[in-house]
């Protein structure tokens, strides 16, 4: 009942939407990803980057005037949105919304290994993860933090079934996001997963041959040159939604601060060292825990992580499930605590960051002295 209200919701929410009325905006961050489809889809690989053809696309799918959401992601992630910008926008969006839902689904069959001795059923196990307020509102608001889950999980699920190359493959797919992609090298290499990295490489390189043909060879550059200036745009537009210790802090100290540099990114190397620590230990332990605490790595050291990728520390919830007593009442009393999120425009900060960054402490300080977990059969 919850599923088919939500998704009435959704459908009522496209019938009523009217693309003269820029208070009837819909999709949350969706336009930024419908107008890189209607840029590709009209062949102009050239200007998928250029701010004013970006701006000139969102034209009445945002109720900011002269304002534009920025589409930062590689371009054969953008191919993919190529497809999506056929139907009108918030048909799109619909369709959209149903495949991150969809990839929650996927992610959950993927953990079947861990999740099955909770006996609960999948529709109810979709519905805990919609009532996490981070996963919800990127479903709803356009995004791709499912997305994410779906590839952690599945590299988790292929890892566990003595899968390396199929799972470095699945891995090699994080790169949409390159700053949560690169993250699974250093760990791959100190846990002496070769047959797992040659597949993340061989996935990366077929990945940025795509990429390469789609734009032209000098793509990278042109990429980076324009993700750069995209950083300090977006540094002042979403400070206050920043989770990653480098993030927070910049948005704690202010922008360009030397000392939030210094303290954001030092403490980011202690994790990404104890998180890499935990690989090199135990790199034929239990897959999960090692992949959940590569996406709890990824959301805590990236420059710019927003709250909803906190979603990412599913996977840790999940790893613990076979040590609680009663999952349903943590994992509910942990959806709970999510909701604070609403209070981020009274505090200007976003309570997931110290909740998440918290959370991803207590866990590394918990595995310090264990080497060989349960492994589920």
């Amino acid at each position: 009942m919850v599923l088919l209200t939500l998704g009435a919701a959704l459908v009522f929410s496209a019938t009523r939407y009217d693309v003269d009325n820029p208070a009837s905006r819909l999709g949350g961050d969706y336009p930024s990803f419908y107008s890189a489809g209607s840029i590709v889809g009209a062949g102009d690989w050239d200007e998928l980057y250029d701010p004013v053809r970006q701006q000139a696309e969102q034209g009445g799918l945002i109720d900011d005037e002269g304002g534009y959401l920025y589409f930062s992601y590689p371009p054969f992630f953008a191919a993919v949105y190529g497809a999506l910008a056929g139907p009108a926008y918030q048909w799109s969006f619909v369709i959209h919304t149903v495949l991150m839902t969809l990839a929650l689904v996927g992610a959950i069959v993927a953990l079947s290994p861990w999740l099955g001795r909770t006996g609960l059923p999948l529709s109810l196990l979709v519905v805990l993860g919609l009532a996490f307020q981070p996963v919800l509102t990127s479903v709803a608001g356009g995004q791709n933090t499912t997305l994410s889950l779906l590839l952690l999980a599945g590299a988790a699920r292929l890892d566990h079934e003595d899968r390396p190359v199929l799972a470095g493959l699945v891995a090699a797919l994080l790169v949409f996001k390159p700053q949560f992609g690169l993250v699974v090298v250093p760990l791959l290499v100190v846990s002496r997963r070769r047959r797992v990295l040659a597949g993340w490489g061989l996935g990366v390189l077929v990945l940025f041959a795509v990429s390469s043909l789609l734009v032209g060879g000098n793509w990278l550059g042109d990429w980076w040159s324009q993700a750069s200036a995209f950083r300090e745009l977006n540094a002042t537009a979403n400070g206050a939604n920043f989770v990653s210790l480098p993030g927070f802090m910049e948005n704690l100290l202010g922008t360009g601060s030397g000392t939030a540099l210094v303290v954001g990114y030092g403490l980011a190397a202690v994790v990404a060292a104890a998180v890499a620590w935990q690989w090199w230990v135990r790199p034929r332990a239990d897959a999960l825990w090692r992949w959940a605490l590569a996406g709890a790595a990824a959301m805590a050291v990236a420059p710019q992580t927003l709250f909803y990728d906190t979603g990412l520390l599913l996977l840790v919830l999940v790893a613990m499930v076979p040590t609680l007593s009663r999952p349903v009442l943590v994992v509910a009393g942990v959806a709970a605590l999510s909701w604070l999120q609403l209070a981020k425009p009274t505090l200007g900060w976003s309570p997931l960051g110290p909740l998440a960054l918290g959370a991803v402490a207590l866990v590394l300080w918990s595995q310090r002295g264990s080497r060989r977990p349960a492994v589920p059969t």
